[in-house]
C-alpha cells in the first residue's frame, strides 16, 4: 500500500516508491480465516472449535473418540477423548420435524422472498425459518468445500479473474442507537466460466468488537503502531473514534496508508456480533486464499475495480507468478451511470470502429485488425516499450471495443515490463473485464431480499433503513454462502450449464436435494 514518505517505512530501489509495513501475522490470520471452511475435513468430528480433534474426523481418527451410548433417535453418540465433548453421528436433518420444507425455504430464500413471507408461505415459525437457514448454510459449506478442495490439484490452464467489492447494510438492532452497521464483501469470479471462486465479507464472527477491545487493552496494542499490533487485523473502538475525525469528503474505500484510519461516519456503528476486519487485510487475505486455490493455474490475469490498494494486494499475494512474468494485473473503470441510450450509442461507436479497422487492414484476421487499429489511434504503437509501460501504469488508456455493460472502458495495466510486443499488450487489454463479478453482485441484490440496496429517506439524513434488511450481521455471511452455492452449482446459464460445470467441478446441474442432504 503506497504511503507518504514521512509516514512510510520501505523504499523500493527500483521505482522509488514508498510503502507502509503490513503485519504478516494479521495477513496469515485472515488467510487462515478464509481457509478454515475449505480445510475442515468431511465427516463427524468433535464440535468444539478450539479442540485439537476438531480437524480429526471420526472415520479417519477412530482412536480419538469412544462410543457414548445413543441419542433419542437411536443414533450412536461419541465422546472426544481430548475435551470430553459429546456428539451424535446422526445426519444433519435427522431430527427435523419439517425436513420436507428445507427445499422450499432454500428456493424461496434465493428468489428474493423476505423471511416473514417464507414463514407465511411454509407455515413455519419464524425461529424455525432461521434454524433452517442455519442448516442450509452448514450444508452449503460442506458441499462447496468437498468440491473446491479439488481445485489446488486441477490443471486449470490460463485463468482470467475479476475482483470487486460490494457494501452491505444491517439495520440498527435497537431504537436507542439508530446507527446502521455497514461493511463490505470482496468477491472474485472467473471470467471464462462465471464461477465465483470466493466471496469474503468484512466480518469475523469468531470474536465480537467488545472482546477485541478487551484483548487490545490487555496486551497494550494501542501503544504500538498498527502494523506491529497483536490484533492489527480487527477494528477496535479506538480505531472507530480515530476514523470519525476524518475530514468530510475524504472517503477512501481502501486505505492507501495504514497509519491513517479507514472511512467511518457518525451514523454508523461497529457490530456487536462479530468483529470488523480492516479492509486492507481483508483484500490481502482474499488474494492469498486465491493463490492457494489456483496453485496450478498457468498465466493469470486479474481485472480489478478501481479500489485503492487492490493492485498491491494482488502483487503481494502472487509475487511468485509476478516474478515469473505469468501475472497481469489491471484496474478497470467504466461509466456505471450511463443510460441505456448512452450504452447503445457506445456499442454502435465500437462496431463502427471495428468496421473501420477491418477496412483499413483487409488482409489480416479481423480481430488482429481491431487490435492493430487500436494501437494506432491510441498512440501506444508510437511509444517505446518503457514509455508504453509508464503510460499504462500511471494514466492508463481508453479501450474502444466494449460491450453494453461496460461503456467508457478505461484500463490501467500494472504489469507491462516492456518485454512483450504491442499486439500482445493489446490482447491483454481486450480481455480486461469486470462483467462476471458485477453480474454476481447484481444477482445477489436481485435474489436475496435482505441484501437489496436500502433506500434513503430525507428525514433520516444519511441514515438508511430497509424493511427487509437483516438485523444480525451473521445473516449477511450465511446468505452470501448460500447464494454463491446456488449461483455456482444450481443456476444454469443460456448454454444450459452451470459455472461449476464449465470449471470442471460438476458433471451436470446440482439439485437442491443434493446439497440439502449431502453427508
Amino acid at each position: 500500500m503506497t504511503g507518504k514518505k514521512s509516514e512510510s517505512d520501505l523504499l523500493c530501489m527500483t521505482c522509488g516508491g514508498y510503502s507502509v509495513v503490513k503485519s504478516n501475522k494479521a495477513v496469515w490470520e485472515e488467510f487462515e480465516r478464509h481457509l478454515q471452511a475449505l480445510a475442515l475435513p468431511h465427516g463427524h468430528r468433535c464440535t468444539k472449535v478450539t479442540c485439537s480433534n476438531h480437524t480429526k474426523p471420526l472415520d479417519s481418527h477412530p482412536g480419538e473418540y469412544y462410543r457414548h451410548g445413543t441419542n433419542a433417535s437411536g443414533d450412536l453418540r461419541y465422546r472426544c477423548r481430548e475435551c470430553r465433548t459429546t456428539f451424535s453421528a446422526a445426519k444433519g436433518h435427522a431430527r427435523q420435524r419439517t425436513s420436507h420444507e428445507n427445499k422450499t425455504v432454500f428456493q424461496l430464500l434465493v428468489a428474493k422472498v423476505a423471511l416473514t413471507r417464507i414463514a407465511q408461505v411454509t407455515g413455519l415459525n419464524i425461529k424455525t425459518v432461521y434454524d433452517k437457514i442455519d442448516f442450509i448454510h452448514g450444508q452449503c459449506v460442506k458441499f462447496v468445500a468437498e468440491r473446491e478442495r479439488r481445485l489446488p490439484t486441477m490443471d486449470l490452464g490460463d485463468m482470467r479473474l475479476c475482483t470487486d467489492m460490494q457494501d452491505y447494510m444491517v439495520n440498527w438492532p435497537t431504537k436507542r442507537l439508530r446507527k446502521t452497521i455497514q461493511f463490505r464483501a470482496i468477491a472474485t469470479s472467473c471470467l471464462n466460466t462465471g464461477y465465483v471462486l470466493a466471496c469474503h465479507p468484512q466480518l469475523d464472527l469468531r470474536l465480537s468488537t467488545v472482546e477485541v477491545q478487551k484483548l487490545v487493552n490487555e496486551c497494550g496494542d494501542l501503544l504500538k503502531r498498527p502494523a506491529f499490533r497483536e490484533y492489527a487485523r480487527l477494528w477496535n473502538f479506538e480505531d472507530y473514534a480515530s476514523a470519525l475525525q476524518l475530514p468530510e469528503g475524504a472517503f477512501l474505500p481502501v486505505r492507501e496508508d495504514q497509519e491513517s484510519p479507514e472511512h467511518m461516519t457518525d451514523d454508523r456503528q461497529l457490530p456487536k456480533q462479530g468483529a470488523m476486519v480492516h479492509i486492507d487485510y481483508l483484500a490481502i487475505g482474499h488474494f492469498r486464499y486465491l493463490r492457494h486455490l489456483l496453485g496450478r493455474a498457468d498465466r493469470v490475469t486479474f481485472t480489478l475495480d478501481a479500489d485503492p490498494g487492490l493492485p498491491t494486494a494482488v502483487l503481494a499475494s502472487w509475487v511468485d507468478k509476478a516474478m515469473a512474468k505469468k501475472l497481469d494485473v489491471a484496474v478497470m473503470s467504466f461509466d456505471k451511470n450511463a443510460t441505456i441510450d448512452e450504452k447503445n450509442d457506445s456499442v454502435a461507436k465500437s462496431n463502427k470502429l471495428k468496421a473501420d479497422a477491418e477496412e483499413n487492414y483487409p488482409f489480416i484476421h479481423p480481430f488482429l485488425a481491431w487490435l492493430t487499429h487500436f494501437l494506432k489511434i491510441s498512440g501506444l504503437d508510437w511509444l517505446s516499450s518503457t514509455e508504453r509501460s509508464e503510460r499504462l501504469r500511471t494514466s492508463g488508456v481508453h479501450y474502444p471495443y466494449i460491450n453494453k455493460s461496460e461503456p467508457g472502458k478505461h484500463v490501467r495495466l500494472y504489469t507491462d515490463d516492456g518485454s512483450r510486443m504491442s499486439l500482445q499488450i493489446a490482447r491483454v487489454l481486450h480481455d480486461i473485464s469486470l462483467h462476471q463479478v458485477d453480474r454476481f453482485f447484481m444477482q445477489v441484490r436481485r435474489s436475496i431480499a435482505g441484501l437489496e440496496r436500502a433506500p434513503s429517506y430525507p428525514r433520516r439524513a444519511s441514515r438508511k433503513w430497509y424493511l427487509y434488511g437483516f438485523y444480525s450481521p451473521d445473516m449477511v455471511e450465511k446468505t452470501l454462502v448460500i447464494f454463491r452455492t446456488y449461483f455456482n452449482f444450481i443456476a444454469k446459464g443460456k448454454d444450459g450449464k452451470t459455472p461449476a460445470m464449465r470449471l470442471g467441478l460438476a458433471k451436470g446441474p446440482v439439485r437442491f436435494e443434493d446439497i440439502l442432504y449431502f453427508d
